[in-house]
């Protein structure tokens, strides 16, 4: 990254971690700024790591599991006061194609439906060329490695990654192509997601080594964003030694925030910071083949699921597993098959008997590798600088779902229940807002203020709205404080507390009113309000290092 003047800096990472047995399967998506010039990313990562174990794989695998998870933006529109009925929701809308001949269901004439099992891609895609990757031996500090190479390692970096040497990691180092990177403006890109895989115990993330890429002076303060993205078979995750902290959820908000999502969580965060300066944000925690209510994106498909760490799972799947023996033929099934092959001659005939027992065969195993990659994803959100970052995060399932942020607001005032409670995994964190009926009512006795999706004339742009890019956002533009419309006494927001204007202040954690309040949600927690779970697993630590000038 030929720093010439400056370290690279580093204002997120996201990373995704599936787990299952003993096996943890890591992925980690930094961004960067710095120079154009060539650079490295070094990963701390457990001992049995070897360059076989890491692999590179495309953005949007982690790009899909930040809009799945993401804090949300929903309009209710007050139906119909004429038209009976319960409302009908957003996330209710019927999308399937009937009578189409292909997943919807057979067209006339002896055609056998298809089964959807057969379209699936089953196979992970994996990224060449953005890195040249090598892992040097367990315990061996990245220092020498970096100097022989021509980079020269950002200050304090010594003192940083001495404690990781002392515990045996290894240390994974990726040369970057600069020619093969995507910049996002200026001197800003981003970086593909590089992926390994450990047998070993693994649940303590190195995190502290970003702090050697901490930005300095930057417009939107020196804090970085971690993001984690927990897959796991049943369990939510959350951080054992921090504070697990659960925003607001089914508040309702101005329409200001409608299409500055980012720049409104940002300033909420920064409230909430000013409470709970060491607390990680439990965001969202549902089953992976859901996508919370309303979706801003469509679930994981089976392919990416595959990518980020199902295909190293298969490797202690039996054959007996991979290809469990097809179920008999139902009555109905035998005859369809007899009208196929009715028209057919001897030879055809016996190409597509043997066609229709290997289909018989893939749809069996395939509905079986589905069922083996049935997951939750949880998300952790946390912003931190060196002062909020004394320890690495370590992370525990945990077994107890979460479930808040669905709840239908009800009534002329609009209440939404606000609790997070037990029960299933199908937590999401959600901001809403109102749209009266404006028609004239016409009919006697009008059932008035039931909420639910737009009227079928809206014009307006279909889309959910979410907090992302957080770290390019303002943090005071939208201020929390006078776009929150519910009252959450503890975090001094809503229209009972009485609070000066932001100003500057909110990028330094919000106001004094602000600082002196906390969660408006109610929680179940295992101890302390804050400490309640949510999400999360996900380990390894990250540092990007600058690459010397050439000297004559």
């Amino acid at each position: 990254m030929a720093g010439k003047t400056k370290a690279p800096v580093v204002h997120q990472t996201q990373i995704v971690m599936m787990k299952k047995g003993p096996t943890s399967v890591v992925t980690v998506m930094p961004d960067y700024q710095g120079p154009l010039e060539p650079f490295v990313v070094v990963l701390a990562a457990p001992a049995d790591v070897v360059a076989d174990h890491v692999v590179t794989l495309k953005r949007e695998f982690v790009d899909h599991a930040d809009q799945m998870s993401a804090p949300r933006f929903h309009e209710f529109w007050e139906q119909d006061p004429c038209d009976p009925g319960p409302p009908e929701q957003e996330w209710q809308r019927d999308l399937r194609v009937s009578g189409a001949g292909f997943l919807g269901g057979p067209s006339s004439g002896p055609t056998k439906k298809v089964a959807i099992e057969l379209s699936l891609d089953t196979q992970p895609k994996v990224k060449e060329g953005e890195y040249t990757i090598s892992v040097l031996p367990a315990g061996t500090s990245p220092l020498g490695w970096l100097k022989e190479h021509g980079y020269a390692a950002p200050p304090g970096a010594e003192q940083a990654v001495a404690p990781y040497v002392g515990q045996g990691l290894v240390f994974v180092m990726a040369e970057v192509d600069t020619k093969r990177i995507e910049l996002v403006g200026g001197d800003r890109a981003q970086l593909s997601p590089i992926r390994f895989f450990t047998d070993l115990p693994y649940d303590t993330l190195p995190t502290r080594l970003g702090l050697l890429n901490a930005p300095q002076g930057d417009k939107n303060g020196d804090k970085q964003e971690l993001f984690l993205y927990a897959l796991d078979a049943s369990n939510r995750y959350e951080v054992a030694n921090y504070d697990n902290f659960t925003p607001p959820t089914n508040i309702e908000v101005d329409f200001e925030v409608k299409e500055r999502m980012g720049e409104f969580y940002n300033s909420l965060y920064d409230a909430i910071l000013a409470k709970h300066p060491k607390a990680f944000l439990r965001e969202y925690s549902w089953p992976a083949d859901g996508c919370g209510e309303p979706c801003a994106t469509v679930p994981y498909e089976l392919s990416e699921l595959l990518s980020l760490g199902g295909d190293v799972f298969e490797r202690a799947v039996s054959d007996e597993e991979k290809t469990p023996k097809p179920p008999e033929l139902t009555a109905e099934e035998k005859d369809m098959d007899k009208e196929l092959l009715k028209p057919l001659k001897p030879k055809e005939k016996k190409e597509k008997i043997k066609e229709l027992k290997e289909d018989r065969q893939k749809i069996a195993s395939v509905k079986a590798l589905v069922l083996r990659h049935k997951y939750v994803l949880s998300r952790l959100h946390y912003r931190y600088d060196a002062k909020n970052l004394e320890a690495d995060p370590k992370l525990s399932a945990k077994s107890d779902a979460l479930q808040g942020g669905t709840a239908l607001p009800k009534g002329e005032k609009r209440e939404a229940d606000m609790a997070v409670t037990g029960g299933k995994n199908r937590h999401q964190t959600r901001f809403n807002n109102f749209h009266n009926w404006k028609p004239v009512i016409h009919c006697p006795g009008p059932d008035r203020y039931r909420w639910g999706k737009s009227p079928p004339d809206y014009k307006g742009l279909r889309k959910i709205w979410i907090a992302d890019d957080l770290t390019r956002k303002s943090r005071t533009q939208i201020p929390a404080v006078k776009n929150v419309k519910t009252d959450l006494k503890e975090l001094g927001l809503g229209p009972s507390s009485v609070i000066p204007d932001a100003g500057a202040d909110a990028a330094d954690g919000g106001t004094d009113a602000a600082k002196s309040g906390g969660c408006g949600c109610r929680v179940a927690s295992e101890g302390s309000e804050t400490a309640l779970g949510a999400f999360a697993l996900l380990g390894l630590g990250l540092a990007t290092v600058r690459r010397r000038r050439n000297r004559a």
